[in-house]
């Protein structure tokens, strides 16, 4: 009769071993699926590890290989859905690969990202993906401590660390262009807050606006929804004569934007026209109808996935840096003729 051993403790290769009557070596060949085992072998160390209920720790046989096949996947901001986007991507560019993903999240914390960055390398992660990473390269550089990394929708010269991203200069550029195109003289850009790292839409809006002859015109709000619905009402409530059109950082700083303009009666884009940035699915809603930059953040996702599957396999050099270029999605808010 088979014994069963109380479950204090996990079961061991060696308790599984014992019950069938058979080495340890031998149970090590079946749970790694080796041919080099005679069928009675293999099933009565499976009838053994069945009734014992022997699970093969994974993560032992994994550091032994010295690869743990897991990444740690670290987001900005898991209420914003281009980083669901970017998830998407990643996932699907690591089908197959045999990998486990570890998600954290920085919002917009430095310490936080360090600290999370840090937990990964202890936990002895095969790489490290960062969507939206706020940090110093050299901070990253000393909390990476040699492990492989891809940086998404940021270039950061740190080595061994490649770079996805979308040209966020053209961003900006690209954003005017469309709005002085529809006859738009005061167009005004809703901006990050000045501490975060990610100045080239700013600076391609500014460059566009110097180029076409116009002042550009600057509020800061933060990244949210919330935000841009408290800084369009701040701007409405000054007293200055507001803009014909504003392009905002992102597309949930649009929707905020938009709804602050709707709740004082004034309809986009007949009296402001509305440009946002990351085109989210939700931008894409007959109900908003919200033009906005894609970023394509879902194909940053897989491009992440290919430079971090190709690092680990060996067949990457130096770091490389892959950038796409955006394109305009012009919808309602931005249409004259809608």
């Amino acid at each position: 009769m088979k014994q069963i051993y109380p479950q204090q403790r996990s079961v061991t290769m060696e308790d599984v071993a014992r019950d069938a009557g058979v080495s340890r070596a031998l149970v090590s060949l079946v749970m790694r699926d080796s041919p080099n085992v005679s069928p009675a072998k293999r099933a009565a160390v499976l009838e053994s590890a069945a009734a014992l209920g022997y699970s093969p720790n994974k993560l032992a046989s994994r550091l032994a290989s010295h690869r743990t096949n897991t990444l740690g996947v670290l987001f900005l901001d898991l209420h914003n859905s281009v980083f669901a986007d970017i998830h998407d991507g990643l996932t699907e560019g690591l089908a197959g690969s045999g990998n486990q993903v570890m998600v954290a999240v920085g919002s917009a914390d430095p310490r936080t990202e360090l600290e999370a960055v840090r937990s990964f390398v202890d936990l002895r992660v095969d790489g490290v993906l960062l969507a939206g990473y706020t940090g110093t390269p050299e901070e990253l550089s000393a909390a990476l401590r040699g492990t492989p990394a891809v940086v998404i929708t940021r270039d950061m010269e740190v080595d061994g660390v490649d770079s996805v991203l979308t040209d966020d200069f053209r961003s900006g550029a690209l954003a005017v262009e469309h709005l002085y195109g529809l006859g738009h003289r005061r167009i005004a850009h809703v901006d990050i807050s000045d501490w975060l790292p990610y100045t080239e839409r700013r600076e391609g809006y500014r460059h566009a606006m110097t180029e076409h002859g116009l002042e550009p015109l600057l509020v800061h709000s933060d990244m949210t929804e919330r935000g841009g619905r408290a800084v369009m009402e701040q701007f409405l409530d000054s007293g200055a004569q507001p803009p014909t059109a504003i392009f905002t950082h992102n597309d949930l700083t649009a929707i905020g934007v938009m709804e602050a303009l709707a709740a004082r009666g004034l309809s986009v884009p007949g009296d402001v026209a509305v440009v946002g940035c990351d085109n989210i699915e939700v931008a894409a809603s007959p109900l908003i109808g919200l033009t906005s930059i894609d970023q394509h953040a879902k194909e940053l996702g897989r491009l992440a996935a290919q430079a971090m599957l190709d690092r680990l396999g060996g067949t990457a050099g130096p770091r490389v840096v892959r950038k796409l270029q955006p394109a305009l999605m012009v919808r309602r808010s931005s249409d004259p003729a809608a």
